[in-house]
């Protein structure tokens, strides 16, 4: 008689069950966290063998907490699988799992996501996720009538917590010294720091599904000499960049030619600006928020009006082009295009488009403009790891680039060779837009501001990519570039002085400088307008 299938299934005590998964997420799913517990403590063996010992006795605590019928293998399927996904992310990129890094990865699109969705994070989940968890549904788990379990369970948990609590006052002082110094230390425990992240973004999710958004600078009005009829009308392109680090910009003393158009442009080039954020769920709306960096929360930009809509109150026609993943709410009360959207076989292949899609109809919309009005544009960018989709062929000036979305095929030099080729399309672009705009002198008075929402890590102390905890952040992800061109009528019609905004180029500036400096770019008056944060408020005649 042949065995049936369930004799071949291995059988395990709930608690041991338990153990062993507390084993493999401890121990296997943290490289990041203990190579930082390694450079951190220096080789300090007793202290380590006390971390160690203290977080399996928490984790084998946590984990036998929910060791019941029905409940035990789910909880440890959802840690596997989220621990694994996690560990990919942060041991191959150096990324902290966070509210504002969950936030971005659930706004983002399906192209965006399958650049990070490779053959080898596959293989890495069916290796370590999909396999221990068949395990975890397959094993013939023992469990003990529930008085018993309870019994056991505790004489697990009220031990365990005893060695924790024991191991960390052992070595309290080096431990509290080590995290006061190097706060993103247990950020990077996984999956302990993730899915508490996780849990509080969709706390924060349910609370701001009834938010009510309230007005702002309905007072607004355009303050001028003439009225539009006699004037021309003013006119500025905002570019949103994506993902532009200000340390690889020629223009701010990069050694390589990364903006050649630009520096042929007559342009003010701010070197010293910083991000609100480190991730476009962040900054874009940061940037055209009334709040600055130090009081800006996701919530209060939801229950607020922005700085188009304040354009708007004043008269001022807006609106929103968008080549990257949306615009994050706001452009919710105005005219938006989004262009990534798009079958432009021009420009588009497997639902992304290059950023030249934005340039193709800004002549049409310059021509039909009558009346004073901003565009924003909202560039795909740098945005990676897929540098190199970034731009054309005809842009591939440093090389070998990197062609890969799997940065460990690629060396750190052939990276920053791709990333710099988007770079200098992106000069491209912004150089047409500034031609565009001067070539309509006659009948316009027109400006350029362009703004990256956030840098970008390129392997330094191994971080790639972005979205780091901005108290942690290093400068590659929040120091911006910020460019601004002026034609020749705005200058006049507004006063402003160029010489003076050149030599203030190096002071300190921020994405707090944008809402108010449109405003005053624009000549809308507003309560909510504050001239210390306009750029050019004290540059005019």
């Amino acid at each position: 008689m042949f065995k049936t299938l369930s004799s071949f299934r291995p059988r395990m005590r709930s608690e041991w069950l338990s153990i062993l998964t507390a084993v493999y997420l401890l121990f296997f799913m943290n490289g990041t966290f203990w190579d930082k517990s390694s450079a951190l403590l220096k080789g300090d063996i007793p202290a380590l063998l006390a971390l160690g010992t203290g977080l399996l006795a928490a984790f084998v605590a946590l984990i036998v907490t929910f060791s019941a019928k029905y409940v035990l293998k789910p909880v440890l399927i959802l840690l596997v699988l989220a621990s694994v996904s996690a560990a990919w992310f942060m041991d191959r990129f150096g990324v902290i799992i966070d509210g504002e890094m969950i936030r971005n990865a659930m706004e983002t699109n399906q192209a965006e996501a399958g650049h990070l969705v490779t053959s080898a994070f596959i293989l890495h989940m069916i290796l370590f996720a999909i396999l221990p968890s068949l395990f975890i549904a397959v094993v013939d788990v023992v469990h003990r009538p529930i008085l018993k379990k309870v019994v056991v369970n505790l004489m697990i948990i009220l031990p365990c917590l005893a060695v924790f609590g024991l191991a960390g006052l052992s070595n309290s002082g080096t431990f509290i010294f080590s995290i006061r110094q190097h706060r993103e230390w247990f950020r990077t425990l996984n999956p302990v720091f993730p899915m508490a992240s996780a849990a509080g973004f969709f706390i924060g999710q349910s609370k701001e599904q009834n938010i009510v958004v309230q007005p702002l600078g309905t007072d607004a009005k355009v303050v001028a000499d003439l009225p539009v009829g006699q004037r021309k009308p003013r006119v500025t392109v905002v570019v949103v960049g994506e993902t532009a680090r200000a340390q690889n910009f020629q223009l701010g003393g990069y050694a390589r030619a990364t903006n050649p158009e630009l520096s042929r442009r007559d342009i003010v080039y701010f070197n010293n600006t910083s991000s609100c954020g480190t991730a476009t769920a962040v900054s874009v709306p940061c940037m055209f928020s009334v709040y600055g960096r130090e009081d800006y929360s996701h919530a209060k930009a939801l229950a607020s009006e922005n700085l188009l809509d304040v354009l708007e109150h004043g008269g001022v026609k807006t609106a929103w082009w968008d080549n990257n993943t949306g615009d994050k709410h706001v452009a919710d009360r105005i005219g938006r295009t989004e262009f990534f959207k798009s079958n432009d076989a021009r420009f588009c292949a497997d639902g992304e488009c290059l950023d030249q899609i934005l340039v193709d109809g800004l002549d049409a919309w310059l021509d039909t403009v009558d009346g004073d009005a901003v565009l924003i544009l909202h560039q795909l960018g740098n945005h990676g790891p897929a540098y190199y989709l970034r731009y054309p062929e005809e842009f591939r000036k440093f090389m070998p680039d990197c062609r890969s979305v799997d940065f460990d095929t690629c060396t750190p030099e052939t990276i920053t060779n791709a990333y710099d080729n988007a770079l200098l399309y992106t000069d491209h672009i912004l150089s047409q837009v500034i031609d565009k705009l001067d070539a309509r002198g006659d009948r316009l008075d027109t400006a350029m501001i362009y703004m990256s929402d956030h840098g970008e890590s390129l392997g330094e102390n191994g971080l790639y990519l972005h979205g780091a905890p901005y108290m942690f952040a290093p400068s590659q992800q929040t120091h911006v570039p910020f460019v601004l061109w002026t034609s020749p009528g705005l200058r006049q019609s507004t006063k402003i002085d160029t010489p003076c905004l050149s030599a203030e180029a190096d002071a300190p500036h921020s994405h707090d400088n944008l809402f108010h400096s449109v405003l005053g770019l624009m000549q809308v008056k507003t309560k909510v307008y504050d001239p210390a944060l306009d750029i050019f408020a004290t540059c005019r005649d």
